[in-house]
């Protein structure tokens, strides 16, 4: 099995049974992202508890793609404060324009799409939505 396959796999797994995608009623910010091109449409909330983290969720419809980028993003950032996942926000960015490193093992999965610039917006309309909600709370 290569890297490809086993990458398309995770992707697969966060699409057919995405983490954290759930209710955001009781958020502390939440912050929409859209990308018509391919017709997706999130919103992502965080709780905060101490300047960290405490539940970062999503809701919403969108490709195979931008829905496993949405569902890996909310298990990579749960548990951060503020600043670090703004810094992964960020580092999500440069990588998927073509510098520096995947900022975190857990998301090399994404480097499956990576080399498909049609695909940039997919992967990063919910890490976009999610820095929107930080910066709403600083």
């Amino acid at each position: 099995m290569t890297d490809k396959s086993i990458y398309k796999d995770v992707l697969m797994d966060h699409y057919r049974n995405p983490r954290n995608k759930s209710d955001l009623s009781d958020a502390d910010a939440v912050h929409r992202g859209t990308n018509p091109r391919c017709g997706d449409d999130l919103e992502v909330g965080i709780n905060l508890d101490n300047k960290m983290l405490s539940k970062v969720r999503f809701r919403g419809r969108g490709c195979s793609i931008c829905l496993a980028s949405a569902s890996m993003m909310t298990e990579t950032v749960i548990g951060k404060n503020k600043v670090e996942a703004h810094q992964l926000a960020e580092g999500m960015k440069s990588w998927f324009g073509g510098q520096g490193e995947c900022p975190v093992d857990a998301l090399k999965a994404l480097e499956a799409v990576r080399g498909h610039s049609a695909r940039k917006r997919c992967v990063l309309l919910a890490w976009e939505a999610l820095d929107d909600a930080l910066r709403a709370e600083y």
